[in-house]
């Protein structure tokens, strides 16, 4: 009864046994031209597993890099392993047997070792089939050979074929830019000078192919200077640059000093000898006008000197060449014989009180050289129109000195006596300072110009509002009432009266609520001084 039920599980179980022996799995998609019974031994011996020579004869690619020492599984770390190790089969079409993990790939064991930028590239980016020369390989997709070593081979040639194919002559891989490792002094041209600060594209160029732009490097023309650089002087100094210039500096001044200037027309001397050569030869190098300093410099007086001609005066009659041009040969004698000699404070004044009246701007021309011109009219409005206009201030003030008036005041209504001719003109004419002129009219009157003393006494006796003062004094002293006749008054002085003293009978008191003596009284009478 148990041989039964075994033979009938044996039966049952034969067909499964028959197709897992004859077929284990569909193939790969790669491998799915190998589909089928007469195709197993593509791959298998008779009886043993997979065949490695098997492999190999078919991955000619592969048997050729093994053969010629190179490439990924010729490393000590794959030789030895068997292919079924890493490429299984029979797992169906959707299966990868590559199975490459590029996140933990070694690409040392392919023998081109990544290196700087070529580290962060995708793989994708170099294993591409447009890198790929064999046309067979090239169609295969997500194959990972086929690669050349060369830079060219992926790379674009931006030289196009002008330098050697080794690119890490020059280059290197942490970036393209800029070549490191090119020395220009083992070039047919080495860097000198100034030369070493220019950069590459100002000698060479770009030029464009159908491939695009690119610079040229080869068979550049250096043996003169005008190979590269335009001749400025456009031949009239000949063709030796180095005459003149360096490598070191295209600017004379600074360079070997080689141009003699002493051999043009216009010899440099003084402090033409400072300046550079541009600032003159602004538009080249060619004949240029001299005979004038104008020739080359602005007017800085800005027509202030022009001739009778109508040009304008030489600067060189105040200036030299020798001195900066703050500097001028002008001085006193020269003023002297111009059209306003100086006199008096003039002689001591500064030049810029009158030549400059604005900061830094100077001015010689004067439309006037009278008074006013110059200084403030401080009497304008005050003064008859003679003494404001034209040169009237010298009436009365001179250039000695402004305070010391001339004036000869006779020749008013009022000529000063006395003590009056001691007095400065601003105590009559300007009391309250110079913003309280009075010339004319001004009262001849006393009380006008001076105080009254006695309060209105003299006034209220004589009924007038003016007093004559003369009547009791005089300009030529002091206040004191020289001109006063006691004997034309009520009470002429007799006797003894006439030793008293003044104020034994002219008391102070309180007049017109005024502290002042009282010459006004009416005690005539004997009682009303000397009592009963």
């Amino acid at each position: 009864m148990k041989r039964n039920w075994a033979h009938i599980i044996i039966l049952l179980c034969l067909p499964l046994i028959g197709l897992a022996q004859f077929s284990p799995g569909k193939l790969s998609e790669a491998h799915a031209h190998l589909e089928g019974m007469k195709n197993c031994t593509q791959c298998h011996e008779l009886g043993s597993a997979v065949s490695e020579t098997k492999c190999l004869d078919c991955h000619i690619e592969i048997q050729s890099l093994r053969e010629a020492d190179h490439g990924y599984h010729n490393s000590q770390e794959v030789r030895d392993k068997s292919c079924i190790s890493c490429h299984s089969e029979h797992h169906g079409r959707a299966f990868d047997a590559t199975r490459f993990d590029s996140t933990g790939f070694e690409h040392d064991l392919t023998g081109y070792l990544l290196e700087g930028a070529h580290v962060k590239v995708d793989c994708r980016k170099c294993h591409n089939p447009d890198y790929i020369v064999d046309e067979e390989l090239g169609t295969r997709k997500g194959t990972y050979l086929g690669l050349e070593k060369a830079c060219l081979s992926c790379h674009e040639d931006m030289h196009r074929g002008q330098l050697a194919d080794d690119c890490l002559q020059c280059h290197q891989m942490d970036d393209w830019k800029p070549a490191t490792l090119f020395d220009h002094n083992k070039t047919d041209y080495p860097l000198k000078g100034a030369h070493k600060q220019v950069e590459c594209k100002e000698c060479h160029v770009e030029k464009r192919d159908q491939q695009g732009l690119f610079a040229q490097y080869t068979n550049i023309a250096h043996q003169r200077c005008t190979d590269c650089h335009d001749d400025y002087h456009e031949g009239r100094l000949g063709s030796s640059c180095t005459d003149c210039h360096t490598i070191w500096s295209w600017n004379i001044q600074n360079a070997s000093q080689t141009f003699d200037h002493s051999k043009t027309r216009y010899p440099l001397v003084g402090q033409h000898q400072e300046v550079r050569c541009e600032e003159c030869h602004k538009n080249g190098y060619e004949a240029m006008p001299f005979a004038r300093c104008t020739d080359c410099h602005e007017d800085f007086h800005e027509g202030d000197f022009i001739t009778d001609a109508g040009e304008v005066t030489d600067c060189r009659e105040c200036h030299s060449v020798e001195e900066p041009f703050t500097w001028s040969s002008y001085g006193i004698e020269e003023h002297q014989t111009s059209e306003y000699p100086l006199e008096g404070a003039h002689l001591a004044t500064p030049c810029t009180a009158c030549h400059m009246q604005e900061e830094s701007e100077w001015s010689f021309a004067f439309n006037s050289h009278d008074c006013i011109s110059c200084h403030n009219n401080v009497h304008e409005g005050s003064l008859a129109e003679h003494f404001t206009e034209s040169n009237g201030c010298v009436d009365c003030h001179n250039t000695s000195s402004w305070s010391v008036i001339t004036f000869d005041h006779n020749q008013t209504n009022y000529a000063l006596e006395g003590l009056h001719t001691n007095v400065d003109c601003r105590g009559c004419h300007m009391p309250d300072g110079l913003d309280n002129q009075v010339f004319a009219p001004l009262s001849s009157a006393c009380m006008d110009c001076h105080d009254d003393i006695h309060a209105g006494q003299f006034a209220v006796a004589t009924n007038t509002p003016s007093i004559d003062c003369a009547g009791c004094h005089s300009t030529s002293v002091a206040w004191d009432p020289i001109n006063f006749d006691h004997n034309n008054s009520r009470f002429p002085l007799e006797g003894k009266h006439a030793e008293a003293k003044c104020d034994a009978c002219h008391k102070e008191e309180l007049v017109n609520d005024i502290l002042t003596v009282n010459y006004i009284t009416n005690q005539l009478q004997c009682i009303d001084c000397h009592g009963s």
